[in-house]
């Protein structure tokens, strides 16, 4: 059997678009659903980082520091036992929400979930070949028609999981804002449309 998981990057859970894709994307699938932003998510903060140089630099480090950075091995050991990845996030000024990129800070870490082979290129160790879905969401469009418009959301989350050895789709889903209420349900009935063709 299939195991994913599901991990969720809208603060909003089901009010979100983008978590609503995304369960539609899983529908009648055995999944994990892992919300970035509870309470007790795993933050990189300074006693892990001194955990993760020290041995580099000869330095010590504290019972509590190596505890610290045994929970984030430890994460990334309970991500790398699923075979599958399905993450959904919205787009918040260009980028990807804040709660997403600490928890991806978490589980970046040379040797332990990416290396680098003898050309010094970045080698996953983490996905290994598996499948990761984006389900990707922005009220306005990135596509070409406004070059104002910076997108570093998309880029940004392709690069980081294939950099750790995922095989990796992408939906976007844009723009989603709309003025009216009926536009705005035929915007949210069209967006489920393609996620459902995605899952078939």
């Amino acid at each position: 059997m299939t195991t994913t998981l599901w991990v969720e990057a809208s603060p909003k859970g089901d009010a979100a678009l983008s978590s609503q894709l995304a369960q539609a994307y899983l529908e009648g699938q055995d999944y994990e659903r892992f919300s970035v932003w509870g309470e007790d998510v795993l933050r990189f903060g300074r006693d892990a980082a001194i955990a993760k140089f020290a041995p580099l630099f000869g330095e010590s480090v504290t019972d509590e520091q190596q505890a610290i950075w045994q929970q984030v091995l430890d994460e990334i050991e309970r991500v790398r036992r699923f075979d599958r990845l399905v993450v959904s996030a919205p787009m918040w000024n260009w980028h990807v929400p804040h709660a997403l990129k600490a928890w991806i800070d978490v589980i970046v870490q040379p040797i332990a979930s990416f290396t680098l082979n003898d050309k010094g290129e970045h080698v996953g160790t983490l996905g290994e070949g598996k499948p990761l879905q984006l389900i990707l969401t922005r009220s306005s469009a990135y596509d070409g028609r406004h070059a104002e418009l910076q997108d570093f959301q998309r880029p940004y989350l392709e690069y980081v999981f294939g950099m750790l050895g995922y095989q990796v789709e992408t939906l976007v889903i844009e723009p989603t804002t709309r003025w009216t209420p009926a536009e705005r349900e035929q915007m949210r009935t069209e967006a489920m449309a393609s996620v459902r063709a995605l899952a078939e």
